[in-house]
């Protein structure tokens, strides 16, 4: 079975999607699948990535790069009369990783949907930016023979969104091991002035003035933890930059704008706590790649969340100040919760692993291969 994939945002991307993709890729050139594989890269810039750091070095996978604007190749594939699927040599499965329309001309297509946000009326998102992925999201949808989801809860928002039947989805969780390359083979020496910890772009979404809220109440209580926010901004970070210009703990807060992935390890395993209070996810790596580092991680008890860490975290409404507060005093100074929740937080990590996410992805082209008859028995049924 030879596999096209959209490998553009892998190229370009340090955040999810980006990360998504090249790590998938990784673990299936780990499982021996490489030469099965077509990755169309189309940017006009070049890529931040070498072949090392994509994992492809003395790979067999095929890479396509065109040098065009994305936007030039739906018009060129029109132009042409080609597929995307034509572009890479040909290919079975054509798997879409990005909310981006190409044409397929005859190939099976497989679509991954990693959150259903931009369906949501609550600011989290620029309108116009959230009117287009959803048509884009409608149409790769109605296309897929398969979708694949990160988390059970994303599958049932696309089934409920959508209107997808259930056999149509399949869960494919990420992994977070890349983190630990980063991490040295003793790991980081303890550092002297533990730290709270988010890593996350600032956006409405992502809960960050409820986070500042709660941290103002650490500090008037006398801790005297610093807080790094480790991510740039976002749609409506504006709000948040305001509030900690004029906040009573500004003077405790780093907001560090640009942190290259390398350094992340390191934050990590500095962290006293790790907090992700956001109010709605797809997934979350951040998370589990602050359990890889051994970091406690107290997080949200809605949207995907619970389903990811999967008992390893401390979890807390995310609109309640008084809980978050209350939650992180507890680790801050409870030792035993803490070491407990370092410990959980590991043993869940190494079970979310790429070469997992890859194989259950292999094992999900398979699947778009074979027709689903369950839908035409339910509808006769009807």
């Amino acid at each position: 079975m030879r596999v096209g994939i959209d490998y553009r945002s892998a190229l370009v991307n340090r955040e999810g999607i980006g990360r998504y993709t090249r790590e998938l890729v990784r673990g299936m050139v780990e499982l021996g699948f490489d030469q099965h594989l077509g990755l169309f890269g189309y940017t006009l810039a070049g890529s931040r990535f070498s072949r090392v750091e994509l994992g492809l070095a003395n790979s067999r996978a095929e890479l396509l790069r065109l040098r065009l604007p994305s936007k030039a190749v739906p018009w060129l594939l029109r132009k042409t009369g080609k597929g995307v699927d034509d572009l890479v040599g040909g290919c079975e499965v054509y798997h879409h990783t990005q909310p981006n329309l190409l044409h397929v001309r005859e190939a099976l297509e497989v679509v991954t949907i990693f959150d259903c946000i931009y369906m949501l009326d609550a600011g989290y998102m620029d309108p116009a930016a959230a009117e287009r992925m959803t048509r884009v999201a409608r149409e790769q949808v109605e296309r897929a023979r398969l979708i694949l989801v990160p988390s059970k809860f994303v599958g049932a928002e696309v089934v409920m969104s959508f209107g997808v039947y259930p056999s149509r989805i399949a869960v494919t969780p990420l992994g977070c091991d890349h983190v630990v390359r980063g991490l040295p083979a003793g790991g980081f020496p303890p550092v002297k002035d533990p730290y709270i910890l988010t890593v996350s772009r600032v956006d409405a979404r992502k809960n960050h003035l409820r986070m500042l809220q709660a941290f103002e109440r650490l500090v008037a209580d006398g801790f005297d933890q610093r807080w790094i926010v480790a991510g740039p901004p976002g749609y409506g970070h504006e709000e948040f930059a305001k509030a900690l210009d004029r906040s009573p703990a500004r003077d405790h807060v780093e907001w560090r704008r640009d942190v290259p992935d390398s350094e992340l390890p390191r934050l990590y395993s500095g962290a006293a706590v790790f907090w992700f209070v956001t109010l709605n996810e797809g997934y979350g790596l951040p998370p589990v790649e602050a359990m890889a580092c051994g970091a406690p991680v107290i997080t949200s008890c809605v949207t995907s969340l619970p389903e990811v860490t999967d008992g390893a975290a401390l979890l807390v409404e995310p609109t309640d100040v008084d809980e978050i507060f209350a939650a992180t005093k507890r680790v801050l100074t409870e030792a035993e919760l803490a070491s407990e929740l370092r410990a959980l937080g590991k043993n869940r990590a190494r079970r979310l692993t790429w070469r997992e996410c890859a194989k259950e992805t292999l094992a999900a082209y398979r699947q778009a291969k074979t027709p689903a008859a369950d839908e035409d028995r339910l509808f006769r049924s009807l």
